[in-house]
């Protein structure tokens, strides 16, 4: 099972601060954050799997898996 979870920057420093971590402390702290700005996810295999000629299109009627991140710093 994979899981997307959205927790604040002082979160995120509050459990890399804590001695005694948890396997759900720890799996956090070793995820891959998303970089801001980034477009919107998909199953890309899925794509390829149900399209019928490999186009942009089948890629634009795609399922959103994660909404793209229009924040800008």
């Amino acid at each position: 099972m994979q899981l997307v979870v959205e927790i604040s920057e002082d979160t995120f420093f509050d459990l890399k601060k804590k001695q005694n971590r948890t396997e759900v402390d720890n799996t956090v702290l070793n995820g891959t954050p998303l970089p801001k700005g980034h477009g919107r996810l998909i199953d890309a295999d899925a794509v390829l799997e149900a399209s019928i000629g490999n186009t942009y299109k089948d890629i634009d009627i795609a399922e959103t898996i994660i909404e793209a991140d229009k924040e800008s710093d």
